[in-house]
């Protein structure tokens, strides 16, 4: 009996060193700021304000084969005029239609026919795949890409084939001016000082959550089942009233479904508006 004693001591003081020494790997780990990152990763996306506008460096603007290989790699600098900013869109792209998870990102539309998204990632090199148990570890810069929205939408819908939906949210001009200051700021800010990415605190969807609780205080819970399992974030989204519909969830899925239409219209100049016209009724 006392050998077991010892043996169970053992074990226990075994696995108490190996969790400090884990911990004080983690927390001695530099998060990287050079690598062989992959292609559409690459450059990190920054803005200069200057009164009203604001001029957002490397907005990612790729076309991709079948395959999803990029075929013309262009980044664009633009300046945007925040007083054109008219609302923003909530893009929500399950891993697969029964998966628990999603990716997330928002789109902000503009009165110029412009549409800007900010997408929120784990920035990977050429030799890394994402891996959502390495995503609980410190494996992955968190990055915040800026992209024409016809990039990042149509590289989901029509060369990945996930089902993509796109929610207007329920905000004024105003607020919506906010959102999106505080998600380039945060932008600027991990260009400068660089933080890791987390599959559970520095996600797409947590991070959204981040900045959508600046602008209204406590609207959204820090933790909660539909941030942690991202596939039901338009679920919590329409329980909050952040969702501009008066439909329930599965009425507000199909309506705001755009993969089939986004297959039908093809990369086309009007992609943005066509999408909207014909899916959602805009």
């Amino acid at each position: 009996m006392k050998n077991l004693h010892k043996t169970i001591k053992y074990i226990g003081l075994a696995i108490i060193l190996l969790i400090v020494i884990f911990f004080i790997w983690q927390g001695t780990k530099s998060v990287p700021t050079e690598g062989n990152w992959k292609d559409t990763l690459r450059l990190l996306s920054t803005a200069e304000f200057n009164g009203d506008l604001v001029t957002v460096k490397n907005v990612r603007n790729f076309q991709y084969s079948a395959s999803g290989t990029p075929t013309v790699e262009d980044w664009y600098d633009k300046t945007y005029d925040l007083n054109k900013l008219q609302k923003v869109w909530y893009a929500i792209d399950p891993f697969d239609p029964s998966s628990l998870f999603a990716h997330t990102f928002l789109s902000f539309q503009f009165s110029d026919g412009s549409f800007l998204a900010i997408t929120i990632e784990a920035r990977l090199t050429k030799t890394q795949e994402y891996n959502m148990w390495n995503g609980f570890i410190r494996s992955f810069p968190l990055m915040y890409i800026a992209a024409d929205e016809r990039d990042a939408v149509y590289l989901r819908t029509n060369i990945y084939k996930d089902g993509l939906y796109v929610y207007p949210l329920r905000a004024n001009p105003h607020d919506v001016r906010l959102l999106l200051v505080d998600m380039l700021n945060r932008m600027n800010d991990i260009a400068i000082h660089p933080t890791w990415y987390n599959a559970i605190y520095a996600n797409c969807t947590s991070s959204i959550a981040s900045h959508v609780n600046k602008i209204w205080p406590g609207l959204l819970p820090k933790f909660d089942w539909q941030v942690l399992f991202t596939s039901y974030a338009d679920k919590l989204a329409l329980d909050k009233g952040l969702l501009d519909t008066d439909l329930s969830l599965n009425p507000a899925r199909k309506k705001f479904y755009v993969t089939d239409i986004a297959g039908k219209v093809g990369y086309v100049k009007d992609f943005s508006d066509l999408i909207r016209k014909f899916s959602l009724g805009k």
